[in-house]
Parts: structure tokens; C-alpha cells; sequence
């Protein structure tokens, strides 16, 4: 609860692939910081670790503080999606030198976050220099790639897709057979070059299947080609009562045989 010892504070959620934190900004000096429970929790570390840094550790919070460790903490206070928080608070420079002394440990945790914020960073000064702008969705989709974890789910196949994709298949739509008919039918327009990446980024495993569900690791540039095709295999799937009459449709619509890959599925 927010009383006179901590500094009044505004947050919003933001991501570095799907690691979640609270984006703090100080109320009176508009100084962006984050909170230092949050910090430690991804790279697996206590949280009282750099509170009794100086104690337990003094030979590395030397290292630390000549590396530009502020000593100070501001414990701020602010709401987040309705819930009221207090946390101490330390800055982005710190993150930054925390995440690193990790990274250099051979935590992997923070190496990842460390190599994301690295490219995001590089990323960001060539989107300056162009006047470019990236949307928060891209962001993240850009993180996960790097963090090789799962991309932000975003629904690529609305309800009445696949309400007439159980309707001609005469399975339900969670039915895992329905499976096959999305690669069948939309991921066998990937390009050879996106299909290899997504071999490489989301591999079949052994029960055959991929570790995600492959809309989770497409990049956005595909997703975003595949959408018009999804809507026109959705026009063409209102006009079949069967998988087969939907196969003739798409063939004499697209003047090609349609594509029978069932890779990574291994349904019966």
C-alpha cells in the first residue's frame, strides 16, 4: 500500500518475448525504472540477492558499482491492470549491468535477454535513422525469435474458419485430425525459405508433432502474406460440403494440384 516512503509511480505491461514485466515511470522526474524483484525472477536469482549484495558479495559489488551500479533504490508505488503494487525500483542502466554480470556467468536466462535487448537495440537506432516505427506485437514477435521461445498469441484463424472447417470435415473443431487440413490447406503456401525457418525454429518432435503450434512461430512478415490466402480458402470452404470439394475448389481456383504435405502431424 502506497504511503509517504514510497514515490508515486505509473506502470504499464511490457514484454521482451514473453518475459512480462511492469514498464515504472516516476510520477515528478518521468525516469523510467523496473522493478528489482522483476529483474532477478527471469535469470532465476533470489530476490533478496542484491540486497544483501554488499554483504554476501563485497568483492562483486565492487565489480558492480564500478560498473556504474546506482547504491540507491526508489521504492515506488503504482496500479497495474487495477492491482495496487509497491516495489523497489531500480534503473534501466542497472537492469542493464545486472543482466550482463549474468550473461558474463554463463546464465542463459540472461544471456538471452541480454542478446534480445542487444539486437532490439541496434534494430531501434537503424529504425531511427529511417523514421520507421515498430508496433508493440512486432517487437515481441522480434524478441521471441531471438529468445527461440514461443511468439505472442495472436488468432490467426477466426471462429468462422474453423466452425466451417468442422463442419466439412465432420469433426469437431478441436479434433486433432483438423490439424492436418491447416498445413494441408494454408501452411503448404509457405515459401521454401519460410518453411525451412520454421524447421529450424520449431522442429517435429518425437511424437511427431511440432514442440508449438506452428502460428506461434511464424515471424509477422508471414502472417501477415498468409492472411489474404486464409481468407479466400475461407470463401471457397463456405461453398463445400466435404475436405475433398474443398480440394477441387482450391485447384481449379489456383490452376495447381492442391498440396497433400502432412509434415509433422503424424495423424492416422
Amino acid at each position: 500500500m502506497a504511503n509517504k516512503d514510497f514515490t508515486s509511480a505509473q506502470a504499464v505491461e511490457f514484454y521482451i518475448g514473453n518475459y512480462r514485466f511492469d514498464a515504472i515511470r516516476i510520477i515528478e522526474t518521468k525516469e523510467y525504472r523496473m522493478s528489482q524483484s522483476q529483474i532477478l525472477d527471469p535469470i532465476g536469482i533470489k530476490r533478496n540477492w542484491l540486497t544483501r549484495l554488499q554483504f554476501s558479495l563485497p568483492r562483486v559489488y565492487q565489480i558492480l558499482m564500478e560498473q556504474g551500479l546506482d547504491p540507491f533504490t526508489v521504492s515506488a508505488a503504482y496500479t497495474v491492470n487495477k492491482t495496487r503494487i509497491s516495489a523497489v525500483t531500480r534503473s534501466l542502466k542497472d537492469v542493464r549491468i545486472i543482466w550482463r554480470y549474468f550473461d558474463k556467468q554463463g546464465n542463459a536466462s540472461a544471456s538471452l535477454l541480454v542478446d534480445a535487448l542487444a539486437e532490439d537495440s541496434l534494430k531501434s537506432r537503424f529504425e531511427q535513422v529511417w523514421g520507421e516505427e515498430r508496433t508493440v506485437l512486432e517487437r515481441r514477435a522480434d524478441d521471441c525469435r531471438i529468445l527461440s521461445s514461443p511468439c505472442p498469441w495472436t488468432r490467426v484463424f477466426e471462429t468462422e474458419f474453423e466452425s466451417n472447417l468442422a463442419r466439412i470435415s465432420k469433426l469437431h473443431k478441436k479434433h486433432i485430425q483438423n490439424g492436418k487440413y491447416y498445413w494441408e490447406f494454408i501452411y503448404s503456401w509457405m515459401t521454401p525459405e519460410e518453411k525451412a525457418k520454421l524447421d529450424i525454429v520449431n522442429p517435429v518432435v518425437t511424437n511427431g508433432r511440432r514442440k508449438y503450434k506452428i502460428h506461434q512461430m511464424l515471424s509477422f512478415e508471414t502472417k501477415e502474406r498468409l492472411t489474404p490466402h486464409v481468407t479466400s480458402i475461407l470463401i471457397l470452404m463456405k461453398s463445400a460440403n466435404s475436405v475433398a470439394e474443398l480440394r477441387r475448389l482450391v485447384q481449379r481456383q489456383y490452376g495447381v494440384d492442391q498440396p497433400n504435405l502432412f509434415d509433422g502431424w503424424n495423424v492416422q
